[in-house]
C-alpha cells in the first residue's frame, strides 16, 4: 500500500479547518438522526463561531488535552487568540475555571515547575522522578480545583477542553472504524496519499441506530481495557460488560474478535470453563480450534473428536483446516481411531553456507539480504519481495472489481479497499471477476496489469506496494512468471484473502533468458517455516510452481 514520494505541497495555514468542516457536514447529512443532543449542539454551535474561534477549537481538539496552557499556544493563523478563546468560553465549548485533577495539572507542568509550586511538600525530593513527585502530592491533595487555585496565578491562564468523546463519535461515523482520524485528510492534502475515485454509497449506513453506535464504541473500549490489563479480575469485569449479539454484521465481527481474545486470556489464566463458554459465542476462527483443545485438555476426547470432525468437514479457512489436520492424528490415537495422515507435499530444500556481511556503516546485514547477494547475478537478478510482489500484481489485476460500484463497499473517501474485502461474499458479489480470470486464457492479463500500473500509479491500494513495484520489476515479473502460475496463485488469494495475503517466500529470482523464475524462502540458523508459509509452499508444490526453502548456515 506504500505510495511513492511526491513533491511537498504548501498548505494554507488554516487547511485543517476545511477538513473539519467536511467531517461535520458529512456526518450531519448522513447521521443527524443518530446524534445525541450534546453532539447536535456542538455542530450547530461550531458554525456560529468566528473563523479564529473555529480554528482554535480544531487546533485544541487535535492536541492531547484536556488542559491547555495559554503560554504554550501560538498559532499564526489566529489573529487574536485570547478573543477566540473567550468566544469559545462564552459558547460553552471551552472552560477557564473548570476543576481539574492533580494528574491533569501535573501533565501540564514540568518537573521544575512542580517543585517550585509545591516546594513545601517536595522540598526533600528534588532528585526524584516526576512520577514519584506526583505520587507524593497525591498524599497531600485529593480534591480537584481550578487551574488558578492550583497554581496561585503563577503560570497565567489555562483552558480546559473535554470534547474527545464527541470528536471520537464524529470520526467513527465518518470513517466507520476506530483507527483512522483527521490525519487522513492531512496526508491527502500533502499529496502523500491519494485515493481511488470510487462511488460512495450514500444510502448505506454502517450504523443503523444509536444503539449500534454505542455498542461499537463499547466494544472498542473493552478491547482497549483488555490490552491494558489482562488480570483475572479485569477479565471477569469485561465478560460482564460484553454487549448482546447484534444483527449488524460489523458489530458481529467486532464482538466475535473481542470474545476470541478475551477467551484466550481466560484460557491462559486457567479459567477453562469460562473460556469454552465464550468460544461458543464466537463464529470466527480460531474459536472452534480452541474449543477442541480445551475439550482435549479436560479429557473429553469424544466431544473434541466430534467437533473436530465438523471442523474438518466445513473449515472456515485454510488456517483452521491446517490446525485441525495437525490435531487429528493425536486425538485419534487417544480414542483408538484409525486416521490416515494427509500425504505431505514435496518441498525442495537447499543448504547454503555463507559468511555474515556488513553494510557501509558497519551494520550486520539480515540473513535474507546476505542470501540475496550470493544468488544475484547479471543474468539472474534476485529481489527481496516477500509478500509485496505477488500482492501488488494481485492488486493491479483485481483493481476494477476491487473499486467497483458495489452496494455498501465504500462509505468514505479514504479507503484503500472495500469494506467487504475479507467477507465470504466478496467474490460472489463481483461477477466481473470472471472476466478477470478470462484474461489469463486470452493472454490479455499483461496489458491489463500494465494499464492499471500506468493509470493508477501512486493511488492507494491495500495490496499494491508502489515503492517496490517499479516498471522494471513489473516487466521482469510479466516476462518470467507464466499466466498459469499467476492464475492459480490469485485463485488461492481470492479463496481466503485475509489469511493468504501473507506467507510468500522472501526472494524471487528471475531468469529472463529462459523466461522462468523461482521463489526462495530464506531461513537462518534456528529459524523454521511458519504455518502460513507452509501452506503456500505446499500449494506451490501441488501446482508445479518453482519454490524452495534455503537454509543458511554461517560458514
Amino acid at each position: 500500500m506504500n505510495n511513492p514520494p511526491r513533491h511537498p505541497i504548501d498548505l494554507a495555514p488554516d487547511y485543517y479547518l476545511n477538513n473539519f468542516r467536511i467531517l461535520l457536514d458529512w456526518v450531519y447529512q448522513r447521521y443527524a438522526d443518530l446524534l445525541d443532543e450534546q453532539e447536535q449542539r456542538f455542530i450547530k454551535t461550531f458554525y456560529t463561531l468566528e473563523h479564529g474561534a473555529q480554528c482554535l477549537l480544531v487546533r485544541l481538539s487535535s492536541r492531547k488535552g484536556p488542559l491547555f496552557r495559554r503560554d504554550k499556544l501560538d498559532y499564526t493563523e489566529i489573529a487574536n487568540l485570547d478573543s477566540s478563546a473567550q468566544q469559545l468560553i462564552d459558547a460553552g465549548l471551552l472552560h477557564r475555571d473548570f476543576p481539574i485533577s492533580l494528574d491533569a495539572l501535573a501533565n501540564a507542568l514540568t518537573k521544575p515547575e512542580l517543585l517550585a509550586l509545591f516546594s513545601a511538600q517536595l522540598a526533600a525530593m528534588k532528585q526524584a522522578r516526576k512520577e514519584v513527585l506526583i505520587q507524593e502530592l497525591h498524599t497531600h491533595f485529593s480534591a480537584p480545583q481550578p487551574w488558578q487555585l492550583w497554581t496561585s496565578n503563577q503560570f497565567g491562564d489555562a483552558y480546559y477542553l473535554d470534547n474527545q468523546a464527541i470528536i471520537q463519535t464524529l470520526l467513527l461515523l465518518f470513517f466507520g472504524n476506530a483507527y483512522q482520524d483527521l490525519t487522513e485528510f492531512v496526508l491527502q492534502d500533502l499529496g502523500l496519499f491519494r485515493y481511488e475515485n470510487y462511488s460512495i454509497d450514500h444510502r448505506h449506513r454502517l450504523f443503523k441506530s444509536r444503539d449500534e453506535l454505542i455498542q461499537y464504541q463499547q466494544l472498542v473500549r473493552l478491547r482497549e481495557q483488555l490490552d491494558a490489563d489482562a488480570s483475572t479480575a479485569m477479565l471477569t469485569q469485561i465478560v460482564e460488560q460484553i454487549p448482546a449479539a447484534s444483527a449488524n454484521e460489523k458489530l458481529q465481527r467486532r464482538r466475535a474478535k473481542l470474545i476470541n481474545h478475551l477467551a484466550y486470556e481466560l484460557e491462559r489464566a486457567g479459567e477453562y470453563l469460562q473460556a469454552a463458554q465464550l468460544y461458543e459465542q464466537s463464529h470466527l476462527s480460531p474459536a472452534r480450534e480452541r474449543r477442541i483443545r480445551l475439550l482435549e485438555k479436560q479429557g473429553d476426547f469424544s466431544g473434541a473428536w466430534q467437533l473436530l470432525t465438523e471442523l474438518l468437514a466445513t473449515p472456515q479457512d485454510e488456517q483452521e483446516l491446517q490446525v485441525a489436520q495437525r490435531i487429528a492424528p493425536r486425538l485419534a490415537k487417544k480414542l483408538g481411531i484409525t486416521y490416515s495422515k494427509k500425504t505431505a507435499a514435496t518441498i525442495y530444500e537447499q543448504h547454503l553456507p555463507l559468511s555474515p556481511l556488513q553494510d557501509a556503516q558497519g551494520n550486520t546485514l539480515r540473513v535474507e539480504e546476505v542470501a540475496r547477494l550470493s544468488l544475484d547475478g547479471p543474468n539472474a537478478p534476485c529481489v527481496y519481495v516477500e509478500n509485496a510482489l505477488i500482492g501488488s500484481l494481485f492488486g493491479l489485476w483485481l483493481w476494477p472489481e476491487m473499486f467497483g460500484d458495489i452496494e455498501g463497499a465504500f462509505t468514505n473517501p479514504f479507503q484503500a479497499a472495500p469494506l467487504d474485502m475479507y467477507q465470504e461474499n466478496f467474490t460472489r458479489n463481483r461477477p466481473g471477476i470472471a472476466h478477470l480470470r478470462a484474461l489469463f486464457t486470452t493472454n490479455q492479463y499483461q496489458a491489463h496489469l500494465i494499464h492499471y500500473w500506468e493509470t493508477k500509479n501512486g493511488i492507494t491500494n491495500y495490496f499494491v506496494n508502489w515503492s517496490l513495484l517499479d516498471r522494471e520489476l513489473l516487466d521482469l515479473a510479466l516476462q518470467c512468471i507464466p499466466a498459469a502460475h499467476l492464475s492459480v496463485i490469485f485463485e488461492r488469494l481470492l479463496f481466503d484473502i485475509k489469511n493468504n495475503r501473507s506467507g510468500f517466500p522472501d526472494l524471487i529470482q528471475f531468469f529472463p533468458d529462459q523466461q522462468t523464475y523461482r521463489m526462495i524462502e530464506i531461513k537462518g540458523p534456528g529459524d523454521r517455516i511458519q504455518d502460513n508459509q507452509a501452506r503456500w509452499l505446499e500449494y506451490f508444490s501441488q501446482h508445479n510452481i518453482p519454490a524452495e526453502v534455503c537454509y543458511v548456515r554461517w560458514a
